[in-house]
């Protein structure tokens, strides 16, 4: 680079010096950047479709200036722009095209960036709701299978005591009967644990709030086989006997005839014009 143009650098650089910054559209600036160790090129992240700034500062990369591009935007014709980028140098033209590809390219891939990262934040507060969810769902479960293995014990105990009262009406043993319960007693005790007050209670409520929950969903379903039994199907109004000098037509038709006479399954019609031997299952009556 000619001094010249690190003179123009320094003079920009310390006419700005409070900042630390210089904003510059001349590449010879930009490639200078790169070789001096007090300086560094940064640009701002735009939309690559429609050049709206995204106002993301990138470090590390010089950025273009979109010249031709804003200018074909803008509706400047393409013949004006060509000229243009003839009077320019060759390799300026391409070193601002080769920053604006990289600066489009990373202006994509932080587009694509944000967008996984919201997908990831959604998926993350779907998995809490799922977890909070099963979490739910388990804890009903347990609930549902205590309170079950629950009245499985108190249908067995019931059973045990059928049995042990059928044996004392047949026996009227009073020591066997004793014995028997003293054994249901013990067996159970030995499932117990011991509790304080508070634990008891705090079960008891849970146990009866769970028993409310089921009692209302058992009685939904009762109610609506109730509602299903209750929808009885109208019995079909018995079909007319047909008899001579009854006004007929063909089911689903038009023409209307009367029965001169009856032969078993077959009733002659009588159309005035024609008469027509049919079936009787075929015939429904008209009303006079």
């Amino acid at each position: 680079m000619g001094g010249a143009l690190a003179e123009v650098f320094l003079e920009e650089f310390y006419h700005r010096e409070a900042f630390g910054i210089i904003t510059t559209h001349y590449a010879n600036l930009k490639i200078l950047a790169n070789e001096l160790p007090c300086a560094q090129n940064a640009n701002m992240l735009f939309d690559e479709k429609s050049l709206e700034p995204l106002y993301k500062l990138v470090l590390g990369q010089a950025g273009s200036s979109f010249t031709f591009e804003v200018a074909q935007k803008n509706g400047i014709p393409y013949g004006l722009i060509n000229r243009a980028k003839k009077k320019i140098e060759v390799g300026k033209v391409r070193f601002d095209k080769t920053i604006a590809t990289l600066q489009k390219e990373r202006s994509k891939m932080e587009k694509t960036s944000q967008n996984l990262k919201e997908e990831e934040s959604k998926v993350r507060e779907e998995s809490k709701k799922m977890e909070t969810i099963n979490a739910k769902i388990k804890q009903k479960l347990e609930s549902y299978q205590e309170l079950y293995d629950s009245n499985q014990r108190l249908i067995y105990m019931g059973q045990k005591i059928e049995d042990i009262a059928e044996k004392y009406f047949n026996s009227k043993n009073k020591k066997d009967l004793i014995g028997e319960f003293l054994k249901i007693v013990e067996v159970e005790n030995s499932k117990r644990k011991k509790a304080t007050v508070k634990e008891v209670q705090q079960k008891q409520a849970i146990q009866k709030e769970i028993v409310k929950e089921v009692t209302v969903k058992v009685d939904a379903i009762r109610q609506e086989k109730k509602e299903k039994k209750r929808i009885v199907i109208p019995p079909e109004k018995p079909k007319p006997i047909l008899k001579v000098g009854d006004r007929v037509r063909m089911i689903e038709g038009k023409a209307i005839g009367t029965i001169d006479k009856i032969e078993k399954t077959k009733a002659i019609v009588n159309y005035g014009v024609f008469t027509s031997t049919v079936n009787i299952s075929q015939l429904e009556y008209v009303q006079p």
